[in-house]
């Protein structure tokens, strides 16, 4: 029932789209170039470094053609949620229209945000939820994004498959950004799905740099040598802990699964690095909340308070198709130095 509902919730927001869509075809193309209406922000955690960055930067910039608003997307170079914080507090002090923010640390972003709302800012959640329960959780409009949870149980499906009739015996859950909070529920989801089925799983904590994450890895696969796969939650990680893998001659042993549509996962599927990632449908995560910001402000409809829009596994049997739809976001050389291997 739950699911029927998200269904519906999603199939109202497309329809209120279309039919907006509808009417701004029928008006001169003069009056659609005019000057933004609406100014919302966009505090992020996904900057610079991150290839993820330009899903939303460029469905952020296809909704302002279609609306009259202004979106400003601002991000720390690397992950930090202090900065993030700060952002977010340069960003009320501008008394936006509307906020648009990723969860990343709850407790850090609780303050800022409820004064946020309680001055009149309409916020909206996207790429990642506050998991706590009312009233705990800050009061936004929606979240719209994956369901992180749910992320970890069906990539843990998707390791057991890698597996039949078979199982492994231990998988690793590999967080980069400690503390993350989409990145603990990934693991959640992990691991309530293998341990009851025998599988030892454990969190190693990879840390963002390249040195300490190859160390890591490889003290890791020293110590417990049963290891047969790891799912890398945080997808930067990834090169450096297959280098490690390849070098302890362990690649047809350990299997290696990792994240989000990016050009990195999904050529790491098709060289046969990795056996599967899984997208977020990270154009959404920005389309979708700046057209309900849009509503909620020209004509006060509230959205859901959810639009959950993945996961969505890729794995070899839908990599090369995934790989089309990025070369063409991002043309064939971005993509070819946003792969990142150099094997």
């Amino acid at each position: 029932m739950r699911g029927m509902h998200r269904s519906i919730s999603l199939l109202v927001a497309v329809g209120l789209l279309m039919a907006m869509l509808v009417v701004s075809a029928s008006v001169p193309a003069t009056t659609t170039a005019q000057e933004p209406k609406y100014t919302f922000y966009f505090v992020s955690h996904i900057g610079p470094a991150d290839p993820n960055m330009k899903w939303l930067t460029q469905s952020i910039e296809d909704a302002s053609k279609l609306f009259p608003v202004k979106v400003n997307y601002v991000a720390p170079e690397q992950f930090s949620v202090e900065q993030q914080v700060n952002m977010l507090q340069t960003a009320i002090a501008a008394k936006p229209d509307g906020l648009i923010v990723p969860i990343t640390d709850p407790a850090a972003l609780d303050a800022p945000l409820r004064e946020a709302i309680n001055a009149g800012i309409p916020v909206i959640a996207s790429n990642i939820a506050d998991p706590r329960p009312a009233p705990e959780k800050i009061p936004y409009l929606t979240y719209v994004g994956g369901d992180e949870y749910k992320t970890g149980v069906q990539m843990a499906e998707r390791i057991l498959k890698e597996f039949e009739p078979n199982m492994p015996k231990r998988v690793a859950c590999g967080i980069g950004h400690v503390g993350h909070v989409g990145a603990e529920m990934r693991c959640q989801g992990l691991i309530d799905t293998l341990q009851p089925k025998g599988v030892t799983v454990e969190k190693v904590a990879l840390t963002e740099e390249p040195a300490k994450i190859a160390d890591t890895w490889r003290s890791y696969l020293q110590a417990n040598p049963d290891t047969e796969a790891i799912w890398i939650v945080t997808m930067l990680a990834t090169p450096y802990v297959y280098n490690v893998t390849k070098e302890l001659g362990l690649t047809d042993k350990v299997k290696i699964a990792t994240v989000d549509e990016s050009p990195m996962s999904v050529e790491g599927i098709l060289r046969g690095y990795v056996i599967a990632t899984h997208s977020q449908q990270f154009y959404l995560q920005g389309y979708l909340p700046v057209v309900w910001l849009y509503i909620y402000k020209e004509y006060g409809y509230v959205p859901p308070p959810e639009e959950i829009i993945g996961p969505v596994i890729i794995d070899k049997s839908t990599a090369a198709d995934w790989k089309t739809r990025l070369v063409n976001l991002f043309g064939e050389q971005t993509y070819n130095e946003l792969a990142g291997w150099s094997q």
